[in-house]
């Protein structure tokens, strides 16, 4: 019997499991619950007895660990606590590792009989229970790379991971050091180092540099090329596409999206959908053949859009899941960042139902870690802080989702210090971000745009600015890239941000306009409406172009100018864009209508203006790129 056909299966079921482990255990440290303790005990029950069934040993043995200890609480021999509750974490995470390692690498069972069980106690180093890190290979290496560095230190040296990030301050003195395997060298430090090094890196200083360290066993160095390392990149590529026909780690990791939740009434609708519309196509070739059939093809084609939208509609509701799937990660995130900040944190969630595109779900999940993460490291101060500032001990941090017509607002709210932004204005301007005579008082629409920007993630920057910024490029960027908009507020009692994103990147809604010859799109989900621009409705204030729309005045930009055009003066229509709670009016020279659209991604030529977010081809099979509203309308600068 072939146990592999049920690997995915499997994986999906532990995890699900394994996500309601965490919840529970969280749920007993709170409150002590009997209900939750029951809960987890469950939970590892199922995960032993699918592994089981799946051959895989080592992972039972884990699981049955983890019961025993479990059971101990049950049974009063234990005591919950901070510590019991970290320890079972720790379990839980043995145990989510093993899972992984044996779907990986087809551990135990019939696939692997001659596979030796591994005993729960060594799970820790062992490929069944924790596979050895990835390391970076030449694949791996950045732009700019001329050096891999790989150095080993002794194990048994004392303060290994100091000595480590040692070494990578002392190689970045003689020659830029671009990246870093592992990123930060930590607790669970192994030993071994890989450096990516730029410039015209001396091998002689580089490596006395980094022996200066201490404790280090060896130094081995590979040179780079550019052609070198887009050989590698290729290969890697060819290998991810399954070129070799061998199921790894990458195989692995691509099957955690393979795997959906679908109610059978929604597949039922959608076979039925496509039976008619294979009904449909064929009577219209009936149709092409009879000749005064034109009120029949007229009818078929009507028939045939109808269903093509229904579709539509029934594959969007099957890629729907609740974000639920992905906010039950973070309370275990916001916990341990917490105690290892030392803070105190009441973390609430709000609209765990509503839904958004599975794609977007899973790309959105590491920026809102990270901003998590950065509202406890960075916005939320230490108790005693927060006491002599008048606040409660213990500080609050909300995750929100909620329905904004054809948008999903995702809001992450803590009531913390705020962002410093007379250090940020400094800070911009000595990056060449702001002007030398940039406002005292920076906006939060400025506040954001300077912490958005790379580069400001140097140690400098961390200590000027409460840490605020650190990696809220890569955050912006990802944000953008699925077609959505980050906002800031900040205050002195706290900090919001607001991600706005689509419901769906398959199938969108857009609004065609033209500027000159040429065609671009700009998605529904930004417009607010179009109007035809009619003379007094723009005029100068304060140096710049303002729209005056009934009541509202707002700023007014040209699309022409932004691409590097002649002005238009004679340009018919204003597009109001509205991101967030800012509305600003977009001039082009024709609006030509509404298009459903599908975008594509892609590669920008050098030089190209970074305010496309793909590209499309419209109803008439003519070309078109789409517009990010976000990036245009920010007058010339780009989030991340």
């Amino acid at each position: 019997m072939q146990l592999s056909r049920y690997l995915d299966l499997y994986l999906a079921e532990t995890q699900e499991h394994l996500r309601g482990l965490d919840r529970s255990l969280l749920r007993l440290e709170e409150s002590g619950d009997a209900a939750a303790l029951e809960e987890a005990f469950r939970s590892v029950h199922t995960i032993k007895g699918m592994s089981a069934s799946m051959g895989f040993g080592a992972v039972a043995d884990l699981a049955h660990e983890l019961e025993d200890r479990l059971d101990g609480v049950r049974q009063g021999r234990a005591r919950v606590d901070p510590a019991l509750i970290d320890a079972l974490l720790e379990g839980a995470d043995r145990l989510g590792r093993g899972v992984d390692a044996a779907v990986a690498t087809h551990q135990g069972g019939v696939e692997a009989d001659e596979a030796e069980a591994v005993p729960a106690s060594d799970a820790r180093v062992t490929p069944a229970a924790a596979p050895p890190p990835r390391r970076r290979r030449v694949a791996d290496a950045p732009d700019g790379s001329k050096l891999i560095v790989r150095v080993h230190f002794h194990r048994d040296a004392p303060l290994i991971a100091a000595r480590a990030t040692l070494a990578i301050r002392n190689a970045d003195g003689v020659a830029p050091v671009l990246a870093t395997d592992p990123k930060e060298p930590g607790d669970a430090f192994d030993g071994e180092l890989t450096l990516f090094v730029g410039g015209e890196p001396q091998q002689e200083q580089l490596g006395a540099a980094i022996r200066a360290a201490g404790e280090v066993a060896s130094v081995d160095f590979e040179e780079l090329s550019e052609e070198k390392i887009a050989d590698a990149r290729a290969r890697a590529a060819a290998a991810k596409l399954g070129a070799a026909g061998v199921p790894g780690a990458v195989e692995h990791a691509e099957r955690r999206g393979r795997f959906l939740r679908v109610e059978l009434r929604n597949l039922d609708h959608l076979a039925d959908g496509i039976a008619e519309l294979a009904i449909v196509q064929r009577g219209i070739m009936v149709a092409t053949t009879e000749t005064g059939a034109e009120d029949r093809l007229d009818e078929l084609h009507a028939r045939a859009s109808h269903l093509v939208q229904e579709l539509q509609t029934g594959i969007l509701a099957v890629r729907m899941v609740p974000v639920r799937e992905m906010f039950d990660r973070f309370p275990r995130v916001v916990r341990d960042t917490a105690r290892r900040m030392e803070r105190l944190v009441d973390f609430r969630i709000e609209g765990h139902g509503i839904e958004l595109d599975r794609t977007i779900l899973d790309e959105i999940a590491d920026p809102l870690v990270h901003l998590l993460r950065n509202a406890i490291g960075h916005g939320i101060e230490p108790p005693a802080e927060r006491l002599a500032a008048g606040k409660p001990e213990r500080g609050t941090l909300t995750l929100i989702a909620e329905r904004e017509r054809s948008r999903v607002l995702i809001r992450v709210i803590d009531d913390g210090r705020g962002v410093d932004r007379k250090a940020v204005r400094l800070r911009g301007i000595e990056m060449g971000l702001l002007p030398a005579d940039a406002p005292a008082e920076l906006d939060d629409r400025e506040l954001l745009r300077v912490l958005s920007a790379p580069g400001l993630t140097t140690a400098e920057s961390v200590t000027a600015v409460s840490g605020r910024g650190v990696g809220l490029d890569v955050v912006a960027e990802r944000v953008r890239a699925l077609g959505g908009s980050l906002d800031l507020r900040s205050t002195p009692r706290g900090s919001t941000f607001d991600i706005r994103l689509p419901l769906t990147l398959t199938i969108a809604q857009a609004l065609r306009v033209q500027v000159g010859d040429e065609d671009y799109v700009i998605p529904l989900t930004h417009v607010a409406e179009a109007v035809a621009l009619r003379p007094g409705m723009s005029e100068q204030a304060g140096g710049s172009e303002v729209l005056r729309l009934r009541e509202e005045v707002m700023p007014l930009l040209r699309l022409d100018a932004r691409l590097g055009m002649s002005v238009n003066d004679a340009s018919a229509a204003a597009v109001v864009i509205e991101v967030g709670e800012r509305r600003t009016g977009l001039v082009v020279d024709r609006l030509v209508g509404r298009e459903q659209i599908v975008i594509k991604e892609f590669d920008t030529a050098k030089g190209t203006l970074p305010i496309f977010s793909g590209a499309t081809l419209l109803a008439d099979g003519t070309p078109a790129l789409v517009l990010d509203p976000v990036s245009v309308t920010q007058g010339g600068f780009v989030h991340g």
